[in-house]
């Protein structure tokens, strides 16, 4: 072979050149491979996000998978002695899973329906009916809330392998249902919950995260070596809430607003027992009472018939109308037991002296009114504390005038009327728009307004100021919850006393304490004393709108003991169904409720010394009732008497009588 032939095929062995274009497309392909493997693990990551838990359980079922929700137990709510108010109770869901049944050629048909027959009496035609029906399903909830005891028959049969050797696909699974031991006590209170444990009024509403847990899981399957794996995370159990509510003072309030609503079948009525040293609410109902069990039963309150012609809109309406808490939710003019606040503004500020003497003739015109006291005679010649003792519009009217609608309207907000308490409960209403500023206050508007007319507040309103008013001037927020603990015992919050405000000075307080004493003693508040107590308070008699229908709202406010106040019970019974309504009827109800508690709680009685009092023109005489049962008030300086129609204070239309021209009255 010639040297050329041998150059030229060394020449053609020459390795191929790896040039531009050829990098230029490989980097192509491969940059394109890349960005398909980028692709496709975002969407791995995506469908694992939002899908995975499907995909995992789609795949473990193949491997005999089971996952359980395991339920958390909603907190207990608590008396503050420990009484269970509200708990929830273990139940269990019979569930069936026809696919399984009816698995190996319905090798586990014939026992799974006869344990069901045998343990719990169920049809059987009506059973195979449903399995063959459903015999794809694999969870189908045949049964729901059986107790312990329906099903304890079918777990030993299930447990005992040759009763029921093939029984298959029929399992329990538990949950909790929400009870209340004592049905409709201090169901105002309380509250009650709906489906998913939601809370709805009460305690149950406001206290809902805490009462309510997180749920567990249990899952199992079967790995490749045929071993069952079982994984379970615990539920984290509800904490438990301890209220201030005193089981006992709760059912003495209950009995007797029971018995009034038997005798004198009132519009409305409500109780409160508060302690005035730190705000906590011993005990609380209003009129309407229903079973927490069955929150959603209007049989109590209306025939069939009226329900059977009930929209929906008018059921739900008829229910909130039931479950408010009348004690926090509904307003009133407030009547002769907002008085002491008037008082007590005139003395704080210095515009009165406790020795200061009003005339009192039986009215005052104003702005072409007459304006009257409930002693049309009128109370003569009084001091401050016979103007709370005997209730003087007139005297309350001239106070008013001297300290001024700005001090007044200073003073209703340092008590809070007009704003909310900040109770912990749903659904309290403010009667912020039913308050006159100062700028809007005309002179009757304050004249009115000094003896309790023409403004509106709630009875936790009422129940807090009056403690401030009686415990040195101190005004504590109301409570009815004092403590939470979680499920092992661990306390997760104290419910402190919150001092938000000072309302009056301890001098102020200690004098008008006097006054309130007497208003017991001799005053108009006399059948609400108590044997061997110094119980002292303010009756209140407000006319209601219309005033041309003559119907008021009588009420009481009182505490004890004397010397260290304990216990606040302020009670309202609105329009009794009674010829002549007077507040004997507040008076003895508190009687009636501060006698009980006052035995339960041990207080001791004050003792025979009284308390310092400014000398009284003249002893009244006791108190005597006309042929009709009306209340004989006595005029504190002649002794003579008069009948006021039961009223403490009787008030006119708009509290006032218009006068013609001359301001003559008509």
């Amino acid at each position: 072979m010639s040297n050329s032939t041998k150059a030229r095929q060394k020449k053609s062995k020459r390795p191929a050149v790896f040039d531009r274009e050829m990098r230029i497309k490989l980097g192509v392909i491969v940059s394109f491979i890349i960005i398909l493997l980028v692709f496709l693990s975002a969407v791995l990551i995506y469908r694992n996000n939002v899908d995975g838990e499907e995909y995992a359980i789609n795949v473990l079922e193949q491997q005999n998978y089971s996952s359980t929700t395991l339920p958390y137990k909603r907190g207990d709510i608590l008396d503050r002695n420990g009484v269970v108010l509200a708990t929830s109770i273990k139940v269990y869901n019979l569930i069936l899973d026809p696919k399984i049944i009816l698995s190996d050629d319905g090798k586990y048909l014939e026992d799974s329906i006869n344990a069901l027959v045998d343990c719990f009496g169920y049809d059987r035609q009506e059973l195979l009916e449903l399995v063959n029906e459903n015999s794809e399903r694999r969870y189908y909830i045949y049964k729901k809330k059986l107790s312990y005891e329906d099903i304890k028959d079918f777990l030993d049969a299930k447990a005992d392998d040759k009763r029921y050797p093939n029984l298959q696909g029929v399992w329990f699974e538990t949950e909790y249902e929400r009870r209340y031991p004592f049905s409709s006590l201090a169901c105002d209170v309380i509250g009650f919950t709906t489906t998913g444990n939601v809370g709805i009024w009460g305690i149950e509403e406001y206290y809902n995260d805490y009462l309510n847990g997180v749920d567990g899981r249990s899952y199992g399957y079967v790995n490749n070596e045929n071993v069952m794996e079982q994984v379970e995370k615990k539920a984290d159990d509800g904490d438990t809430v301890i209220s201030t509510i005193d089981f006992n003072i709760q059912s003495i309030i209950e009995k007797y607003i029971a018995q009034y609503n038997e005798e004198l079948k009132p519009e409305n009525i409500g109780i409160i027992i508060m302690d005035p040293r730190n705000g906590e609410v011993l005990g609380m109902a209003g009129k309407l009472s229903y079973d927490l069990n069955n929150p959603r039963d209007l049989t109590a309150f209306y025939t069939a018939e009226e329900i059977a012609a009930m929209s929906d809109e008018d059921k739900l309406n008829a229910l909130n109308n039931i479950w408010r808490n009348y004690c926090i939710c509904d307003s009133y003019e407030p009547g002769s037991t907002a008085k002491p606040y008037t008082i007590a503004a005139a003395l704080d500020e210095g515009k009165i002296k406790s020795d200061d003497e009003y005339v009192c003739d039986g009215y005052e015109k104003l702005g072409g009114w007459t304006i009257r006291c409930h002693n049309n005679e009128g109370h003569g010649t009084i001091d401050m504390y016979q103007a709370i003792a005997y209730s003087c519009n007139d005297a309350l009217m001239a106070i008013a005038a001297t300290e001024g609608a700005e001090v007044f309207s200073t003073y209703q907000k340092r008590f809070n009327f007009g704003m909310r308490t900040r109770i912990d409960l749903p659904g309290e209403a403010s009667c912020a728009n039913l308050i006159y500023p100062a700028s809007k206050m005309g002179p009757v508007d304050l004249a009115t307004n000094s003896f309790g007319q023409n403004y509106n507040v709630t009875m936790i309103q009422v129940a807090a100021a009056f403690s401030s008013l009686i415990n040195g001037g101190y005004y504590y927020s109301p409570h009815v919850v004092k403590q939470i603990i979680n499920s092992n015992g661990g306390v997760v919050e104290n419910v402190e006393k919150t001092l938000v405000k000072q309302t009056v000075t301890t001098e102020t307080s200690d004098e008008i304490k006097k006054g309130l004493r007497m208003c017991v003693e001799t005053g108009t508040g006399r059948t609400a004393g108590i044997e061997g107590y110094l119980i002292s308070g303010k009756t209140g008699t407000a006319e209601k709108q219309p005033r041309e229908d003559e119907k008021y709202l009588l009420s009481f406010i009182g505490f004890a003991p004397y010397d260290t106040p304990q216990l606040v019970c302020y009670v309202v019974v609105d329009n009794p169904d009674v010829e002549n309504q007077s507040t004997t009827y507040a008076t003895t109800l508190f009687k009636n409720v501060m006698e009980e508690v006052l035995t339960y709680l041990n207080i001791f009685p004050d003792g025979e010394s009284e308390p310092s009092e400014p000398a009284t023109p003249a002893t009244p005489s006791e108190p005597q009732t006309d042929e009709n049962g009306n209340t004989i008030a006595a005029d504190p300086t002649t002794g003579q008497t008069a009948t006021t129609g039961g009223n403490d204070d009787e008030v006119f239309p708009d509290g006032i009588i218009r006068g013609d021209e001359d301001n003559n009255t008509p």
